[in-house]
């Protein structure tokens, strides 16, 4: 690994990839779940995800937990022992409760490691938005911004990332409340297909609802081109629960439509994924600020 001033952490909910953790000089917690009781680990790659996703269309059940304060006091504890600072960015905190428990276990090691600091930021995102931020703070790192510098930057972005989602599966929206019984019901029924996204904070929100595939695709095009800022100097991001193709589709519409400077695909792991089901299609970019 490079020779860094600080390293730069984050857990396996931002759906980038083991691989490309290790290549930008991330270090990632590989978040714990469990499918139908059995504890599992988040492996972070391709043939990971892929068997989660069978798992689950073979009717599997997926649950989450956040990452506790002794958990993370564990997994930076080497680091403050060797001296490395750190910046961590985590789920939105509106989202999980690892957030504050990340800044409680801070807090408990700067007190035992005078003179380790360890600065925690809420990326007010997830999935892939939360990578996007990942993203930034290791090109920040790069070009030379300081531990206080390049958080601050962050924190600044962070609710201009817009993230909006999509699925015509609303069984798994279902089951962790976001549509009732009778929503998923005559959705099904209907073929109304949900576009979601996140607030301000970033809960996940129903944001609009539209009849069939065709007329969200349309839809998320106009919304994208309207929300999206400087389209041409930035990376479109694109995260699928096991729907490649589909994703695909999506990414050279809006590279033609808005103009991205290029599309980078990735997958949604386990950990969001338990709560979405497959199926799932989700857009990042930097955009208007979010309310």
């Amino acid at each position: 690994m490079a020779d860094y001033k600080y390293r730069i952490t984050a857990d396996s909910g931002c759906d980038l990839s083991l691989e490309l953790c290790e290549s930008i000089g991330v270090l990632p917690y590989k978040m714990p779940f469990t499918m139908d009781g059995e504890p599992m680990t988040d492996g972070m790659t391709e043939e990971s995800f892929r068997a989660f996703y069978d798992r689950m269309r073979a009717g599997g059940i997926a649950k989450t937990s956040q990452i506790n304060p002794g958990e993370f006091t564990d997994f930076w504890r080497p680091l403050a022992e060797a001296g490395e600072n750190v910046l961590h960015i985590s789920l939105a905190a509106a989202i999980s409760g690892s957030c504050a428990n990340a800044r409680s276990a801070a807090e408990e090691l700067m007190g035992k490691y005078p003179g380790w600091k360890c600065r925690v930021v809420d990326s007010a995102n997830a999935s892939a938005g939360f990578g996007l931020i990942v993203l930034r703070a290791a090109g920040n790192r790069d070009r030379g911004l300081d531990i206080e510098a390049n958080a601050a930057e962050l924190e600044g972005v962070a609710h201009n990332v817009n993230s909006i989602f999509t699925t015509n599966d609303l069984t798994y929206l279902y089951r962790g409340g976001r549509v009732s019984k009778t929503a998923a019901a005559f959705g099904t029924v209907l073929n109304i297909v949900p576009i979601m996204h996140l607030d301000y904070e970033g809960h996940l929100e129903v944001w609009q609802k539209v009849r069939g595939d065709k007329q969200c695709f349309k839809k998320l095009l106009r919304d994208v081109k309207e929300l999206v800022v400087d389209a041409p100097g930035q990376t479109l991001i694109i995260s699928e629960a096991d729907a490649p193709e589909k994703a695909r589709e999506y990414g050279e519409a809006l590279m033609a439509e808005c103009g991205f400077r290029d599309v980078f695909y990735t997958h949604i792991g386990p950990i969001i994924g338990a709560h979405t089901g497959p199926g799932l299609i989700s857009v990042f970019f930097v955009g208007r600020e979010r309310t």
